[in-house]
């Protein structure tokens, strides 16, 4: 199973919807400090159950 997408409405630091597309074999999340790469991990690791702290 793979993740094909991410979409982001109201999660933390995305207020508006966002769709990240997570292409086959190495997606790199890049981006200035505060843009919300960390918030896109936690909100993965959110649909699993999972908390970073």
């Amino acid at each position: 199973m793979q993740i094909a997408k991410i979409s982001l409405k109201n999660f933390k630091s995305f207020s508006r919807k966002a769709e990240i597309p997570l292409y086959p074999g190495f997606t790199v999340i890049t981006g200035p400090n505060g843009s919300g790469k960390s918030n896109i991990i936690d909100s993965i690791l959110f649909c699993f159950g999972l908390s970073t702290s």
